[in-house]
């Protein structure tokens, strides 16, 4: 059993600003990248906050080569070179843009490659999106880390894709990796020394295996343990990897993300759709439940989540890694 503490939010914000400034990047850059870290921890997502800036591809470690650039544009368009930057900075203004541009146009697709680390959790930005009023799609590749069905070996990155779309109130926002657990559900368990779960990972042989070490020098499993899982992983890599110019099937080297925007404005009026998708949620929360089960709208119910711990101040993490993480 871990013990657990408090900490005020706004400490940790400053705790994990001040780290991620201390090297290569500005205060407003760190800023960009804290927001989107910060994001998962007060969404519960344990394995996409600060633990990434105490192991992995580290965002603070990460040397940027120069300042993200437009290197292909059209009206619905935009390709941007993250110049070899930590992933949540160049992500950050890929959402910004592909919410201007779906904004004017209706529909808006950008792209990112030249990126050194993962852009973090998906929702944060199908979040942004849909809080503008746009349906959002969202992709991003990564190393190798998944098996193929049938195969042994790693052949795609965890691969998370997120849909968000707007409502009366909250938004809906579904976010999953397309493995069974993700590589930071991997780091977090050997930081801890815990075990990983049955039947998420093998060892290099093959092997199911509980160790997250053996899982790091092996493969991750599908989320489904199936074709349709791997399928998956495959579609994403297409989409992030292929499509932006990053690479793909890759150990090292460049990630990639895609951003994609639409109105609901192109098929019918934006409030109409936003009292539709609003009657979808008391629809599906209206039917019957099982014994001690909720029914859990992703995205919707966890904003109201988010907002108790905004308006309390303070969030609860382990005291092992908050005290790591001091110590940077």
């Amino acid at each position: 059993m871990f013990c657990h503490m408090k900490i005020k939010i706004a400490e940790l914000k400053e705790l994990m600003e001040k780290i991620v400034s201390s090297k290569y990047y500005s205060a407003d850059e760190a800023e960009k990248i804290v927001e989107v870290l910060l994001y998962a921890d007060l969404a519960g997502n344990n394995t996409q906050g600060f633990l990434k800036l105490l192991e992995g591809e580290r965002a603070q470690d990460i040397v940027p080569k120069y300042k993200p650039k437009i290197i292909r544009e059209t009206e619905l368009s935009t390709l941007i070179d993250g110049g070899g930057s930590a992933g949540p900075l160049p992500a950050q203004i890929a959402t910004e843009k592909v919410i201007e541009l779906a904004v004017k146009n209706g529909f808006a697709i950008v792209g990112v490659n030249n990126t050194f680390s993962s852009v973090g959790a998906l929702g944060f930005y199908g979040r942004k999106i849909a809080k503008n009023n746009l349906i959002g799609i969202v992709a991003a590749s990564s190393p190798k880390a998944i098996l193929h069905f049938g195969g042994i070996d790693p052949a795609y990155g965890t691969n998370p894709i997120a849909f968000a779309f707007p409502t009366k109130t909250n938004p809906i926002v579904f976010d999953m990796a397309a493995s069974a657990i993700t590589w930071y559900g991997l780091i977090r368990a050997k930081t801890l020394g815990e075990k990983l779960p049955d039947n998420v990972a093998i060892d290099k042989d093959g092997n199911i295996t509980t160790d997250p070490e053996a899982a790091m020098k092996g493969a991750i499993l599908p989320f489904d343990r199936s074709y349709k899982g791997s399928g998956l992983a495959m579609v994403v890599e297409l989409l992030a990897g292929v499509l932006p110019g990053a690479n793909y099937v890759f150990n090292e080297g460049d990630w990639g993300t895609t951003f994609i925007a639409i109105s609901p404005n192109l098929l019918m009026d934006t409030d109409e759709f936003k009292n539709r998708s609003s009657d979808l949620i008391k629809k599906v929360k209206s039917g019957r439940t099982q014994p001690g089960k909720t029914i859990h709208i992703p995205g919707f119910d966890s904003e109201t989540e988010i907002q108790k711990t905004v308006n309390s101040g303070e969030i609860e993490i382990e005291e092992k890694l908050l005290n790591s993480l001091k110590n940077l």
